[in-house]
């Protein structure tokens, strides 16, 4: 009898003893479950880390596979949030080369998800056209792909100046540019003068590699203008429209003509909060083509080199004086006054196109009601 009391009682031991190791690993393995779930909230969870207790047969493996696989399924599905939205990161930041973030701001719009056709800003503001002088010239002696290159190695060089003073460039007109700036014309002013002293800079490069310098026009307007999206809902682009977008075009292609870098107009100078900081000098009273009202224009000095700057400024009061009696229709003391500014600066382009100009008024009678006003019929 004892040793059959003693089979049984070593019977329910080991049975006991296996029940309680069987227990022991049940709840280390529910341990394992919650220190997985805690894992996932440091986001350090592996899925191996439950590969044992995903191998039991009963509700707690059930538990172990469908807690891995529902981790794994979401980190994926995070994996392709994240690769989304770098994806569109990079389309917003591309999308944003051709919508500026300072035009969405201007037109008050957080993302270009927001814009749409008719978007616009009306306001007064000072506007720049610029342009390479002589282009076409340039580009007859270069192959289509040394053209574009140069055209953008010009365009980068130069652009970074408007952005530093508070404008934005509304669009690029091949080797020009037409630009706004909201917060008024000392910004422009000082965008202008620095494009040009940044094209000096690049002219010292194209020099070393043995290309010509360049030279470039600039105008500047301020005025009331609109400055929005344009085109229609399927293709849509920036522009600014108004007289005065049109005027400041104007404005830019006579450069050209007074053999000057940068051209203001009057509303331009009236406007400057610190007129005293440039040097300018009254170029003339006309008429551009396609208007009838006439307009003062200035050429800003800041824009030349130290040398050509002190000379001209040298020169003026007799450069004023000749002015003078160019308004008064007297030739023949405009032509005396321009010929000694020439004696002291040969290379004032402004008077030698006046005194062409004078030549030419000098073999005719003279004007009926002549004030001075000189009427373009070019652009």
């Amino acid at each position: 009898m004892i040793d059959i009391v003693t089979e049984h009682s070593t019977i329910l031991e080991n049975a006991l003893e296996t029940q309680n190791q069987e227990m022991a690993d049940y709840i280390e393995q529910v341990k394992q479950i919650t220190a997985a779930a805690i894992t996932v909230q440091n986001n350090t969870f592996t899925p191996h880390s439950l590969t044992a207790t995903a191998l039991r047969g009963d509700e707690l493996g059930n538990l172990a596979r469908v807690f891995s696989e529902t981790v794994q399924s979401v980190k994926r599905q995070e994996q392709k949030l994240i690769e989304t939205n770098a994806h569109l990161s990079d389309l917003l930041e591309s999308y944003s080369r051709f919508i500026p973030p300072e035009y969405l701001t201007f037109l008050q719009r957080d993302s270009i998800l927001d814009i749409k056709l008719g978007d616009h800003v009306s306001k007064e503001m000072a506007i720049m056209f610029s342009d390479i002088r002589a282009f076409t010239t340039l580009s007859e002696q270069m192959t289509p792909q040394e053209n574009f290159d140069f055209v953008n190695a010009y365009l980068r060089r130069i652009s970074p100046e408007i952005r530093k003073h508070n404008g934005f460039i509304v669009k690029y007109l091949g080797d020009g540019m037409m630009a706004v700036f909201p917060d008024g014309v000392d910004d422009a002013l000082q965008a202008g003068i620095a494009k040009v002293n940044q094209i000096r800079t690049y002219n010292q490069h194209r020099l070393t590699e043995g290309y010509p310098p360049l030279t470039v026009g600039i105008g500047l307007h301020a005025g009331h203008m609109m400055v929005g999206m344009v085109g229609e809902t399927n293709r849509m682009q920036a522009d600014a429209v108004s007289d005065n977008v049109n005027l400041t075009a104007r404005l830019e292609g006579l450069t050209k003509y007074y053999g000057v870098s940068l051209l203001i107009s009057e509303d331009v100078m009236l406007k400057l909060e610190q007129p005293n900081k440039y040097s300018v000098r009254l170029i003339d009273r006309i008429v551009v083509k396609g208007r009838q009202e006439p307009i003062t224009i200035y050429e800003v000095l800041n824009a030349d080199i130290n040398s050509v700057r002190k000379l001209k400024l040298e020169t003026l009061p007799m450069y004023q004086q000749g002015r003078h009696f160019y308004q008064e229709g007297d030739w023949a003391k405009a032509m005396a006054c321009f010929e000694a500014v020439l004696k002291i600066n040969p290379i004032d382009k402004t008077v030698q196109f006046y005194l062409e100009r004078i030549q030419q008024m000098a073999q005719q009678p003279m004007p009926k009601h002549w004030n001075g006003v000189w009427a373009f019929t070019e652009k």
